[in-house]
């Protein structure tokens, strides 16, 4: 048994964040029905691809986020597409989508006509800004959000404009909470019987994640501004790269000596305290920097962490693939990508976000090609015949 062997999802969703929501639920263990548009989801013209060439079977960015899932096409703004819908909603118990605001509702699927379908249903919506408020209908991509969210104000140094992340983290943050809502919402549905719309602001839930920045502003009555690199906190250079270094408290600025075996520049009356350390910070990398310089990442990482001294190595990609420790923890899993001309190559993607002992995390298929069980659901689930299948597919509706 898995943790959701008895859960069926239909995700109605494309992009990164409803499909990563429904993908937290198929890798473990829920039956995920992905609709998607008979031209496919989005994320499937993303990329990355092998050798750099369009195939919209092998982008990476879909392969990671759609395995263990079951997919089939169809266009719900046809009328025999919108009754299929109707026909495939009250076999799921949970409904992942991103349309925008009363859209769905607008094509006959708002969520009080869902529950009319199926009364203990749970809507899962994910958009930019909300349900609700001024911002509702507004569109916004990865940067906009980070922008709005204050994150990007404050990343970055104060010689140059803000800066986002990199890659879509936004719409990753959507779809951990999105799961995290419907997860919620599941096990209310346990015990009450009721079930309900998860209402998913991408915007919120990347504020969220920027809480501690928004406190200290509260309380010090000034916004939080970007910094230049280096201590207390930040990358400062060693031998073979950067390491992030944490030197706060007054036991781990003596630790630090003690491995450099200089202990006696901890008396240093410049940086007696983090106060001072702070307002001599130029003198305090000049001071620090030609030291580490002296050792790699390698070495300051595993001679630092024992002292109880907060550092991390600044890992490139292929050194984090291939990280002893992520490496014994099982972290990346091979997955097969296979093109539309029949190759088929392996990389290594992302596992387990997090693991439980009775449960486990696996991948038991990869993501499916466009329109891969449209026979198995619509025929064997829906029990409808090989002739109206064929019928739809001549009229473009699957």
């Amino acid at each position: 048994m898995t943790a959701f062997s008895d859960v069926r999802v239909i995700d109605l969703s494309t992009g990164i964040a409803g499909p990563f929501c429904s993908k937290l639920f198929a890798d473990f263990g829920a039956d995920v029905i992905k609709v998607e548009p008979p031209t496919g989801d989005e994320s499937r013209r993303l990329g990355p691809f092998p050798d750099d060439e369009d195939d919209p079977e092998a982008s990476g960015i879909f392969q990671y986020l759609n395995t263990n899932k079951r997919c089939v096409t169809l266009d719900a703004t046809t009328p025999a597409g919108r009754s299929l819908l109707r026909e495939l909603i009250p076999e799921a118990g949970i409904i992942v989508e991103n349309y925008p605001p009363d859209a769905l509702r607008q094509m006959g699927f708002g969520y009080s006509e869902i529950q009319k379908l199926r009364d203990d249903a749970i809507l899962v919506s994910i958009t930019p800004f909300g349900q609700t408020g001024p911002w509702r209908d507004y569109q916004a991509t990865d940067i906009v959000q980070y922008a709005a969210s204050g994150i990007g104000y404050v990343n970055g140094t104060p010689d140059l404009e803000p800066l986002k992340e990199p890659g879509n983290q936004s719409h990753f943050h959507a779809g951990t909470c999105a799961f995290l809502g419907a997860a919620t919402a599941l096990i209310y549905r346990d015990i009450s019987g009721v079930g309900q719309q998860v209402d998913v602001s991408t915007l919120e839930a990347v504020t969220a994640a920027f809480a501690p920045q928004l406190l200290a502003s509260q309380h010090t009555g000034v916004s939080q501004k970007r910094r230049f690199p280096g201590l207390p906190s930040g990358l400062l250079p060693c031998k073979d790269g950067y390491v992030a270094l944490n030197v706060r408290h007054q036991p781990t600025w003596a630790h630090l000596w003690l491995f450099f075996e200089e202990p006696e520049i901890a008396d240093d009356p410049r940086f007696a305290t983090p106060e001072d350390r702070r307002a001599n910070t130029a003198e305090l990398a000049e001071l620090i920097t030609p030291r580490l310089e002296r050792f790699t990442m390698q070495e300051l990482y595993h001679g630092l962490s024992p002292l109880r001294i907060n550092v991390g190595m600044t890992l490139d990609i292929e050194q984090l693939v291939n990280d002893e420790h992520m490496i014994k923890r099982g972290f990346f899993v091979p997955i097969s990508q296979s093109s539309q001309n029949g190759k088929s190559e392996t990389q290594k993607m992302p596992g387990a976000p997090f693991k439980m002992s009775a449960t486990p995390w696996e991948i038991r298929t990869y993501a499916p090609s466009l329109g891969q069980h449209n026979s198995e659901v619509f025929g064997q689930t829906l029990g409808h015949s090989d002739q109206q299948l064929d019928q739809w597919r001549n009229e473009g509706v699957i």
